[in-house]
């Protein structure tokens, strides 16, 4: 198996054993909690990603590229990346404290938001971006697994009910400080001790990622907003139903994430080597991910009411419309990682910048307006329509960069979908697993049948 082959199978499995484990740590919260702890939680959640994406302001991507171009960097890499987080995690707790004190919220959600903002500071010190800069996704994976295992076991054993809510941060905050731990133990042999290094050289490098970075605050504002919107405007039982639907979908983000983790020093190195290969290389990108992403949005669109009632109870089956909608955001998130990362990786952040910046500020509009009108419903389209804008602005200027180069078994997945859903609904009244089994064997089927997906997609990419 060669080398991204075998990152992304790392990478994957780390990645879905921490997903399901945190759908796990979310389904039993959501029950215990109530819709308005749940609701609660997480409004307060969204506000800290706000501050997580802060203390990366894009030195995250940039250290992976500048790792992957060059290896005998990396030390000086990190002690220059390191030292910048750990200011900017410090400013994002004193922020979040100040917003806290400001906001017109209970007690209870304030001190939710204090305890959550310490996230930021374990979270500065997560050196997966080396490991993800030279390739080494099996430790990433451990790391990954390990914090959520910590979280899940803290959050089962300390939180009974809603007069314990706040261990719940206090739970994400020390199983954060674990996974740092493992990757240290990883790194040390490797590279030595990461010293924190403040000066020019940090602040420089500050200066180069801002453009990525402003992109990452202004998609992770459009990407929450609708789950802030909705816990300054709605009611906390108004937000939980919509942070069900919300926490649903970006469990199965999973495939997002995994993807542009591995497509990053991938896309990099053959712009970089093998340019000409290019076009193959995007084009099988695109069959790939359509051919993950589609059957999982059209199987939540179709059973939608029977899995959100199974995972979080009968409470919260008022968040089905806005789950069928928010599905389809998996897949226009993962068409633009191809395009925006690609856009990256050739050196034009700024016209990533401003795309995102685009499509954030059509999002923010629409949120305010739908959640005012439609509540979660509302937050959900808006939620899908900024991305939708990003997706078009994105394959825009991506086109500019490369021409995919697609073939006829790119509209496999497309054909199998529909051939799944149509088995699917006319297995529904059987019950959720033979309906589930039933279409799930006739994509794959149909899939391989057509050659959508072959061992040999996998294998493209080779190190030069």
């Amino acid at each position: 198996m060669n080398r991204p082959a075998r990152n992304a199978t790392f990478l994957f499995a780390g990645e879905a054993a921490s997903r399901v484990l945190g759908f796990l740590t979310t389904a039993v919260l959501a029950r215990r909690l109530g819709l308005d702890g749940f609701g609660q939680m997480g409004f307060a959640a969204a506000i800290l990603s706000y501050g997580l994406v802060c203390t990366d302001f894009g030195l995250l991507t940039l250290g992976t590229r500048s790792v992957a171009r060059d290896r005998s960097a990396t030390s000086r890499m990190t002690g220059s990346v390191l030292a910048v987080r750990l200011v900017l995690a410090l400013a994002v707790v004193v922020l979040i404290a100040l917003f806290a004190h400001l906001i017109p919220k209970p007690l209870l959600v304030k001190r939710l938001l204090v305890i959550y903002a310490l996230g930021a500071v374990t979270q500065s010190l997560l050196l997966e971006w080396v490991f993800i800069g030279t390739e080494s996704m099996a430790y990433v994976a451990l790391s990954r697994i390990l914090t959520n295992s910590a979280y899940f076991t803290l959050t089962f054993f300390l939180v009974r009910g809603p007069g314990r809510i706040l261990f719940v941060p206090a739970s994400f905050v020390g199983a954060g400080l674990l996974g740092a731990l493992l990757l240290l133990v990883f790194y040390v042999p490797r590279f030595g001790w990461p010293v924190p290094v403040p000066g020019a050289a940090g602040w420089g490098l500050l200066k180069q990622a801002w453009p990525i970075g402003a992109a990452s605050v202004l998609s992770q504002l459009h990407v929450n907003f609708g789950l802030v919107g909705m816990g300054l405007l709605r009611s906390d039982a108004e937000t939980g139903t919509y942070a069900s639907a919300y926490r649903l979908v970006f469990f199965l983000m999973t495939l997002d994430r995994v993807f542009y983790t591995v497509f990053l020093p991938v896309v990099s190195r053959f712009l970089a080597t093998q340019r000409e290969r290019m076009p193959e290389l995007t084009g099988t990108a695109v069959r790939l991910i359509l051919a993950f992403a589609l059957p999982l949005c059209a199987g939540l669109v179709i059973f939608a009411r029977p899995i959100t009632g199974l995972v979080f109870g009968p409470d919260y089956l008022p968040a089905v419309p806005a789950l069928r909608i928010l599905t389809w955001f998996l897949l226009l998130s993962m068409l633009n990682s191809l395009t925006g990362y690609t856009l990256v990786a050739a050196g034009q952040e700024h016209r990533f910048m401003r795309n995102i910046a685009t499509g954030a500020g059509l999002s923010l509009l629409l949120n305010v307006a739908g959640i005012l009108a439609l509540g979660g419903t509302g937050a959900a389209a808006a939620t899908v329509a900024g991305e939708a804008s990003i997706a078009v602005l994105m394959a825009r200027d991506f086109l500019r960069v490369v021409r995919p180069r697609f073939e006829l078994r790119t509209a496999a997945p497309v054909l199998a979908a529909c051939a799944m859903s149509f088995v699917s609904v006319l297995l529904v009244k059987t019950g959720l697993l033979p309906a589930l089994a039933g279409g799930a064997v006739a994509y794959v089927a149909l899939l391989l049948a057509m050659r959508g997906v072959t061992p040999k997609d996998f294998g493209l990419v080779r190190n030069p």
